[in-house]
């Protein structure tokens, strides 16, 4: 009986989880079929001005005021939050929900996966290129005939800053047989949206321009030492 019951409640809450977090698509459609909601911007102010989802309100989810801010709310109107990658909205959006605000939708995988779909974005050029990898430059990257380790990141992204001394470790140990690249996709987004690449952490091996193996999300120094020796 417990069993059951546990069941159920887990399969509630994977449900419940499920409509809260929506793919870009559906973020999209949600936003245009939802009178008076507010569309909630939380990355910091630089990366807001260089483009934003149409009507939303910037508010810094690591600006020290955030909390403060979002109780000034009304909780009564539906929310949608999203950020980069989807680690900062998630935060916010479980802060506001655990606050009394019932309707909140956030966009999995972020900005990335709404550049991904080619949804549009206001306040921006984007005919302006500003990447400091370019798409040549990156095939370059890839192919060479040594082993290319190329881990795609970003400067606030959590996992990424975990995995950082495993990785200086790894590069250091197969110095000679190993290239590695860190890819920062906060300084090359018009290469992120050409790759596809929808989250982070990400890593990718390439030999000779041929990707041989990937992992999404965070990998332990054993796992990854056996992609390599593979």
């Amino acid at each position: 009986m417990w069993v059951m019951i546990l069941w159920f409640s887990h399969s509630s809450c994977q449900l419940m989880n499920s409509k809260e977090s929506l793919d870009a698509v559906s973020f999209n459609q949600k936003i245009l079929s939802t009178d008076s909601s507010v569309v909630l911007d939380v990355r910091s102010p630089g990366e807001f001005a260089q483009g934003y989802i149409n009507r939303a309100v910037n508010m810094n989810y690591n600006g020290g005021d955030f909390e403060n801010s979002v109780d000034k709310l009304d909780k009564n109107k539906t929310y949608f939050v999203y950020c980069y990658s989807g680690g900062r909205s998630g935060k916010a959006a479980r802060y506001m929900r655990t606050n009394g605000f019932t309707k909140v939708y956030e966009l999995n995988n972020g900005l990335m996966a709404w550049n991904s779909q080619h949804l549009p974005l206001a306040g921006v050029n984007n005919l302006e290129n500003t990447d400091k990898v370019s798409m040549e430059a990156y095939k370059k990257m890839e192919a060479s005939d040594k082993l290319v380790l190329i881990d795609y990141y970003a400067p606030w992204c959590e996992p990424c800053k975990k995995m950082q001394p495993m990785l200086d470790k790894i590069e250091a140990e197969y110095k000679g047989k190993l290239t590695l690249v860190r890819l920062n996709i906060e300084e090359n987004k018009q290469l992120a949206i050409q790759l596809s690449i929808q989250s982070i952490p990400l890593m990718k091996l390439f030999k000779n321009g041929v990707e041989v193996w990937s992992n999404k999300g965070l990998i332990e120094e054993v796992e990854l030492k056996k992609a390599i020796e593979e």
